[in-house]
């Protein structure tokens, strides 16, 4: 029976954590009007005046970057595995990721002016081409590493085994010219749009710096985990993009 609500809990944060992705791919270019939810696109009208709208979305940030950073701290993993088993810690932060997300879609604020808006036909398809292969990076990053591991699905149907295949220090594919090719399809993505409104560059913006925290604290923890073996990488591979003219080995 414990271990049916494993796999369930395991589920349905696995999926939870998919659809709020795809949500937020199609929040943050306003492409929402695909699932018939006009309302929920990033630019929609705000519902209350600039000032208390900025801090909503900066309130919203912060959420975020706290949840995400602060669940994926080990001293935070040994806390939480004292309320859920080991094996399902990664589902419950993927849960409170996907939770976050929706709260950023649900509540965030719309705000106007436009910093840019590109009006070519083509140029605004040359960008929004643009855009989702930033997502894709993104996606193919996880699963260079492993995928489901990353979402927690493979911990809760291996209770026995959680952490298999997950150890041992691995630079396949993207990794091998970056560091974080998980973050360098985010910032693509963030940048990629042919309407810049205040509302989106705000929330650009903090999740630029969100990912220099984040990932300032989990090279951290990379060291601590694989010690020189990482050092190394480090000195030789640029964290989110290609150094030109030089190249990994």
């Amino acid at each position: 029976m414990m271990k049916l609500i494993g796999y369930s809990y395991g589920g349905i944060c696995y999926l939870l954590g998919i659809a709020s992705l795809v949500g937020f791919i199609l929040f943050a270019n306003n492409f929402m009007g695909l699932l018939g939810m006009v309302q929920y696109n990033i630019d929609s009208r705000a519902s209350m005046g600039i000032q208390a709208a900025v801090a909503i979305n900066l309130l919203l940030i912060g959420l975020f970057g706290i949840q995400h950073s602060v669940m994926a701290r080990p001293a935070f993993k040994q806390l939480l595995t004292r309320l859920v088993p080991t094996h399902l810690e990664r589902s419950t932060y993927v849960l409170g990721t996907a939770l976050v997300i929706g709260m950023i879609i649900h509540f965030w604020q719309g705000i106007s002016p436009m910093l840019w808006r590109v009006e070519d036909p083509l140029w605004r398809q040359v960008i929004t081409v643009i855009y989702f292969l930033g997502w894709t990076i993104t996606l193919l990053a996880t699963f260079m590493l492993n995928h489901f591991h990353l979402f927690g699905l493979q911990q809760s149907f291996r209770p026995s085994s959680p952490d298999a295949g997950s150890k041992e220090f691995k630079t396949p594919m993207f990794y091998r010219f970056v560091r974080h090719p998980i973050q360098t399809g985010v910032v693509i993505g963030m940048l990629a749009t042919p309407d810049m409104s205040v509302g989106r560059a705000l929330l650009a913006v903090g999740l630029f710096v969100y990912i220099g925290v984040g990932l300032y604290f989990e090279e951290r923890d990379l060291v601590t985990e694989f010690g020189d073996t990482y050092r190394d990488y480090r000195k030789r591979v640029p964290p989110l993009f290609p150094a030109m003219g030089s190249r990994s080995k």
